[in-house]
């Protein structure tokens, strides 16, 4: 059991040391790796013919090791080795390194590549194919024809696209038809290829020293950075705002994409032969940069970068707007479309994108150091400048201007930022007093952004869609009250069990750069913590007709689909069904057999509290944890959905599975939930 010791951050943390006062967490291996992947602390190296852990464990020696790929689950990894004149690829556990499976392949491969979910693996071979497996069963999904043996495989996480390169030419297909959607030819040999967390970008590194970025609605180049040297490697930041790049065997860059001139940081490794990036997160959210240098690989903690403002903002104007947008209880029709029309809403965003930016920049103005800049005559103007942001300019009349002895002697009051395009926080709004006269004067620049851009962004959703799913949200609530009144009259439930149903319309674009609309209808529930033992899920269940409240919330979603919302289930149509089951602390003493009614599952992904990892439950295992009580009551939901809404298998249906344990015990813990999208619905 020593070795699986050494897989966790505990056993990191044994084995890492502390290098004057970084904060750096470094682990001597016992050689220096060829090459390694990581899955946030899980690290998997390899050195000639062995495959490795971070504690230098010796998980396997299939042959001369070429390549390793960690599953995102980080509970797997899969080999490319030789055996003399062969290649073959193998999937081994991460946990105990025993072999799960040997591919058998009629050309021999040359790369490999996970899809973010880890639901398939791309193996790329000489016969100029992709060959891609489902992990389930590791069966042959499809093959992808592509113009070369393709050395380099990147693909996007949303599995739109995918990128492979031989020598100076990239091709990046359609991941689902195989169609090519671009041929990109470089100036130099292609050393990497990435795609960032939003799927909006892709980044390539040549051989030259450059780090060309595109967007991947065209795909045309948006920038090239030079200067990155060597240019080995590259890892976009999980929140998108920056990219790490190995420059040399001994440097890292990290580069701020939204003002790159003026925000550049480098670690200069202390041993030549870094070869690979990775991120890992702590429990607490700091994000590590994961580099190898030598015979070391280190955790290298980054929480020092600026955080994405502009991503952050709209988020939060997002969720306010959702609400703002829709009919309020009382509203009648002919007051809702005098509240919410184009005018109205572009207005509100406005409004709401300034409250958030506000809120979010704090007291700037105040900790600024302020300095007097340039006067214009002819408007005016006199400039005053900030260290901490851009210069504002404020009419101030000639005849007053002599007042101005003092920065410290101006103060400001009800001020209003916004955010400029390179992410620092702006002043669109303030009152300056100068404290020596007494006299005020005001900075006004409120309408400095355009409202035209709400109809014009890739984000902007046509307001009748918007009122369509307000409206429709309201039918959800009408057959809520029917199904919940029913189910009160037969006593199943009571007045503390709380259904909560929400609709929304939210903008895309698909694989081939089209802008469509997907309509998401999301179903939850509460119980009043006092009742929740009597109308949900007892300890140890798990099975849907345990829990009356989640009966009755799955047969709203039956009703709805019967009937007002049948119009959303189109033939052929791409529909996602992320399910959601949650468990609560109370531990299982006891194994709770499992007669795999749902189904017999090993190694299956799911997403635990956002992280990929994978759950195993069947007969055998039985149920000895929250996480399978979790697990299974998604697959209640499932499998309830798959028996009482037939018309769905009409559809492409995807499912994703998210479970939560609770910190707590109680009942109140224990739920489902299951929210729908239906993609280019309209």
């Amino acid at each position: 059991m020593k070795h699986r010791l050494l897989t966790t951050v505990a056993g990191l943390l044994l084995l890492s040391s502390l290098f004057g006062q970084s904060r750096d967490r470094i682990t001597e291996l016992k050689k220096i790796p060829h090459g390694w992947d990581n899955r946030n602390f899980a690290v998997c190296w390899y050195n000639e013919k062995e495959i490795l852990n971070i504690g230098s464990y010796t998980f396997c020696s299939p042959g001369t090791v070429l390549e390793v790929r960690m599953s995102p689950t980080g509970t797997s990894f899969a080999a490319l080795y030789s055996k003399g004149k062969n290649r073959e690829v193998s999937i081994y556990s991460y946990i105990d390194g025993k072999l799960k499976h040997t591919f058998r392949l009629p050309d021999s491969p040359t790369s490999l590549a996970y899809t973010a979910n880890a639901r398939q693996l791309c193996i790329g071979d000489a016969g100029r194919n992709i060959r891609v497996y489902n992990m389930a069963d590791n069966s042959l999904f499809k093959t992808l024809p592509v113009a070369v043996a393709p050395k380099k495989i990147a693909l996007s996480y949303n599995g739109y696209f995918i990128a492979v390169s031989d020598e100076q030419i990239v091709y990046v297909l359609n991941f689902e038809t195989g169609r090519v959607r671009k041929v990109l030819e470089m100036e130099s040999s292609v050393n990497h290829i990435a795609f960032s967390p939003d799927n909006n970008k892709m980044a390539i590194l040549t051989e030259q020293g450059l780090l060309h970025m595109y967007e991947t609605k065209t795909f045309t180049v948006t920038e090239t950075y030079s200067e990155m040297r060597d240019a080995r490697e590259c890892l976009f930041h999980p929140e998108g705002k920056y990219i790490a790049i190995i420059t040399g065997t001994d440097k890292i860059a990290i580069l701020n994409m939204k003002k790159p001139t003026e925000d550049r940081q480098y670690i200069n490794a202390s041993d030549v032969g870094i070869r690979h990036l990775g991120y890992a997160r702590t429990a607490r959210g700091i994000v590590n940069l994961v580099y190898n240098a030598g015979g070391k690989i280190i955790f290298h903690p980054i929480d020092d970068l600026t955080p994405d403002y502009q991503h952050m903002i709209t988020l939060e104007v997002e969720e306010k707007m959702d609400e703002w947008l829709k009919q309020m209880p009382g509203e009648s029709l002919e007051d809702y479309h005098l509240r919410v029309n184009e005018e109205t809403r572009a207005l509100q965003y406005t409004q709401f994108e300034n409250e958030v930016a506000t809120a979010m920049a704090g007291d700037q103005v105040q900790q600024a150091d302020v300095s007097f800049g340039n006067y214009n005559q002819e408007q005016s103007m006199l400039e005053l400048n900030f260290d901490n942001m851009p210069p504002i300019f404020l009419e101030v009349p000639q005849e007053d201007i002599a007042e101005f002895s003092k920065p410290e002697k101006l103060t400001f009051e009800n001020s209003v930022y916004g955010v400029t395009e390179d992410d620092k926080f702006e002043l669109l709004y303030t009152e300056v007093t100068n404290t020596e006269t007494g006299k005020k004067y005001v900075f006004d620049n409120l309408e400095k952004q355009s409202l035209e851009y709400l109809s014009s962004g890739d984000d902007f959703v046509p307001l009748d869609l918007i009122q369509q799913s307000s409206m429709e949200e309201v039918k959800l609530q009408e057959i809520r009250e029917e199904v919940v009144t029913a189910a009160k009259e037969a006593s199943l439930i009571s007045d503390h069990t709380h259904i909560d149903v929400k609709t929304k319309v939210e903008a895309s674009t698909n694989a081939d750069g089209e802008k469509i609309m997907n309509y998401t209808i999301e179903f939850n529930y509460d119980v009043e913590q006092e009742f929740s033992a009597q109308e949900d899920f007892g300890p140890g269940k798990y099975v849907i007709s345990e829990s009356e409240s989640a009966l009755a919330m799955l047969r709203i979603v039956q009703n709805a689909f019967a009937n007002e919302f049948k119009q959303y289930i189109q033939p052929g149509k791409k529909v996602i069904l992320k399910l959601t089951g949650s468990a609560d602390a109370a531990p299982v003493n006891k194994k709770i057999p499992y007669k795999e009614g749902y189904g017999w599952f090993i190694d299956e992904p799911v997403y635990d509290k956002d992280e990929l990892t994978t759950v195993t439950v069947n007969s055998e295992t039985g149920i000895t944890s929250n996480e399978q009580l979790a697990f299974l009551r998604a697959m209640g939901v499932k499998d309830y959905v798959e028996n009482n809404i037939s018309e769905l298998r009409s559809m492409k249906t995807e499912y994703d599975t998210y479970i939560n344990v609770s910190n707590e015990r109680g009942a109140e813990y224990r739920r489902i939930g299951i929210k729908f999208i239906f993609v280019d619905a309209f």
